[in-house]
């Protein structure tokens, strides 16, 4: 974790294979906005001011523990990005586990928290 002018901000670790996988299912404008934040992620860090906790135990069935997530683009965008943390080296890194579209409009879509929650849970 860093300390910037604009308060503490988080390393990212980004798996290629899921961030690909999730673009795939996206928009051409979700894609766009979804891959700008991710690559700003990753070289900037992830403001902790932009995070917000995932409810444990969501009415719409998912359950995303310890999980933050940030909406894209900030401050409520349609799109979002989950994560997880790693303190396995001591500093706090947070690991996308999911990127999409937050509330799809199409029934049969899975969100973005619905993604996050079949690769936490398998």
């Amino acid at each position: 974790m860093a300390e910037t002018p604009d308060g503490p901000r988080f390393a990212l670790r980004v798996d290629g294979a899921v961030l690909e996988e999730d673009l795939a299912h996206a928009t051409d404008a979700g894609r766009a906005a979804i891959h700008r934040a991710i690559r700003d992620f990753e070289r900037e860090g992830v403001a902790a001011a932009c995070l917000k906790r995932c409810q444990p135990d969501h009415r719409d069935g998912t359950d995303l523990p310890g999980c933050v997530k940030t909406y894209i683009p900030p401050p409520d965008g349609q799109w979002g990005a989950v994560f997880t943390a790693d303190v396995a080296e001591g500093s706090p890194t947070l690991v996308l586990l999911a990127a999409g579209h937050r509330h799809p409009p199409q029934p049969w879509t899975p969100s973005v928290y619905q993604v996050a929650h079949r690769r936490l849970h398998g």
